[in-house]
């Protein structure tokens, strides 16, 4: 049961550091995004360099 509240815990810190982020800087979800997709796309490239 101690479990509960330590999780509930975590959600709320984390979400309160998303919202505290992205109250000063508004762009960065779509940043992390694009990121995320540029991250994706070089790591499939290195995983299909391996196997070729």
């Amino acid at each position: 049961m101690k479990t509960l509240p330590i999780m509930l815990g975590m959600a709320a810190g984390m979400a309160a550091g998303y919202l505290a982020v992205t109250a000063m800087y508004p762009d960065v979800a779509r940043r992390m995004m694009r990121d995320s997709r540029r991250a994706v796309r070089c790591g499939r490239r290195a995983v299909s360099d391996m196997f070729n």
